[in-house]
């Protein structure tokens, strides 16, 4: 756990503390985000979501963890190689750190939620709790989506721009603007497909709403995360001695 610690800090560091604003950065970009979508999707399209700002701050943090995360775990096996062929403990220790790093930057985002929060006068209940378990889903999701990512540049460095496009389509399929009803009655299926969704629905739910989640789909999204972390592992475990043959 010490390791993983060290590892998690080097990479925060590195992320944040080489640039001039360091930390700053990391609210910088959501705020851009949030203030140019708001703008669009109030003022043009009229969007008509309750406490829409927050609605929309706390999808666009849920997706920039998750886009940021996963594009920059798909060169580990590259840039951290030495590290690869030189620990003797678990390799996967070099992955949890990189996802913790940036799990840094994402609580530090919601503390700035939290606080912006109580401006709308948000009145949370014990349902709160469980946000954290929220987070631990998508975490899990996202190491799950890295180890395949990484694991499949050993072999397919076109991956990195066929993941892009994924990228996109999650993005739109996702209720980072809009409301479930939009796109989800219509389409249902695409709830199943893409996790992000259900964990995003039940984000608000707890956070801006302060209802109990959809146990459905809270549940449904633990299964998919662990399923596919499982798929990875094998996968991942299956190819990792190629990685050094291969960079």
């Amino acid at each position: 756990m010490e390791r993983i610690w060290l590892l998690a800090k080097t990479d925060f560091k590195q992320r944040y503390y080489e640039s001039a604003l360091g930390m700053v950065w990391a609210l910088i970009n959501p705020m851009f985000r949030l203030l140019i979508y708001y703008f669009v999707f109030t003022v043009i399209f009229e969007s008509k979501i309750p406490n829409y700002a927050l609605y929309l701050f706390s999808g666009l943090l849920l997706w920039m963890f998750f886009q940021e995360a996963t594009k920059g775990s798909m060169l580990i096996l590259r840039k951290k190689s030495y590290l690869i062929e030189n620990i003797q403990s678990n390799k996967l220790d070099i992955y949890v750190s990189f996802i913790l790093a940036n799990l840094f930057g994402l609580l530090f985002n919601f503390v700035v939620y939290f606080l912006l929060s109580l401006v709308f006068s948000i009145s949370y209940s014990w349902t709160v709790l469980f946000f954290p378990l929220l987070l631990l889903n998508l975490a899990i999701l996202v190491f799950a989506v890295s180890l395949l990512l990484s694991t499949i540049h050993i072999h397919l460095k076109d991956i990195d721009h066929i993941w892009s496009m994924v990228l996109i389509v999650i993005f739109w399929t996702s209720p980072i603007f809009y409301g479930r009803a939009i796109i989800f009655e219509k389409l249902p299926l695409l709830l199943y497909v893409n996790p992000m969704a259900g964990i995003m629905i039940n984000v608000r739910e707890v956070l801006i709403n302060a209802n109990q989640p959809d146990y459905f789909n809270f549940f449904y999204d633990f299964f998919y995360a662990f399923v596919l972390l499982a798929v990875s592992l094998v996968f991942f475990n299956k190819n990792i001695h190629k990685a050094a043959e291969k960079r």
